[in-house]
């Protein structure tokens, strides 16, 4: 793994995940699957929005069942697990970070869900999934920490059917002005590479992609900002900062004051291949 790569994994890695949430699973035993997967939202769906992005981004895609689906920069699996058993779709995940995949593939076998999701530890920018094999991918807040958006979406599209849909949800640059870190995907400038729409819907139609709908989720952002921040400090275990550490709090207020100053905003993309 090369240096950034290596600066990023540390970056979201906590080491002590899979305890905690593999107990938080033992707490809630007996619950239906479906309540169990609405309380892991609070803490597996790692992007501005939880839940309810997810869900906003799954229902703008009009995922059918029994469809192949790749979530890019999966995290812990709260996007597939939400994809799979809401919608009756297959998801295979990747992400960079080991920690993640451990737990999240632990996760999943504690739920019964290891015939549904696989999630495997790689990089968005070597996919090691051959060529059109999916019906869709989707990738929620990973693009901040990748610089060539181009090789990124070329990638996907390799691994596309022919009229296959992917659904873009990323911090992205809406004013002039330096950012100030930490952040949730960054510690520092060095591992951040926020664009603008422009940039990424050049990076989607160089990649072959045709850009179908457009939805910047700024109010979103800051009612969902404003509730994980009240709880930070007092929240339980499931919960954002759990996967923030010690620097939640300020990671989070810095977000959430870039936001506001209209100098970034999560912004929702979807793309299909003609």
């Amino acid at each position: 793994m090369d240096p950034l790569n290596n600066m990023i994994a540390r970056h979201y890695s906590r080491g002590s995940l899979g305890p905690t949430l593999l107990a938080a699973l033992d707490e809630r035993a007996g619950l239906p699957l479906g309540t169990l997967i609405e309380q892991l939202g609070a803490v597996d769906e790692f992007h501005v929005g939880g839940r309810a992005a997810t869900q906003a981004l799954a229902d703008a895609m009009k995922l059918r069942p029994g469809q192949n689906i790749l979530d890019i920069g999966c995290g812990l699996g709260g996007t597939a697990r939400l994809l799979a058993t809401r919608h009756n779709v297959r998801v295979t995940g990747i992400d960079l970070t080991a920690e993640y995949v451990e737990v999240g593939n632990n996760m999943n076998a504690r739920l019964g869900l290891s015939g549904q999701i696989e999630l495997v530890c790689g990089n968005a920018l070597a996919l090691p999934f051959a060529a059109r094999g999916f019906d869709a991918a989707t990738m929620l807040h990973v693009g901040m920490n990748i610089a060539n958006k181009s090789a990124l979406f070329g990638g996907i599209a390799r691994t596309l059917k022919p009229g296959g849909k992917l659904a873009v949800y990323d911090i992205m640059r809406t004013g002039e002005g330096a950012l100030s870190y930490p952040v949730p995907w960054a510690s520092e400038a060095s591992m951040s590479f926020v664009e603008a729409r422009p940039f990424y819907r050049s990076a989607l139609e160089a990649a072959g992609f045709a850009v179908y709908g457009e939805a910047d989720r700024r109010e979103l952002a800051l009612t969902f900002l404003a509730t994980v921040k009240a709880r930070t400090g007092t929240a339980p275990a499931l919960g954002l900062p759990l996967l923030m550490g010690d620097d939640a709090a300020q990671k989070l207020t810095n977000l959430s004051t870039q936001i506001e100053a209209g100098l970034i905003a999560p912004v929702q993309i979807l793309a299909y291949l003609p």
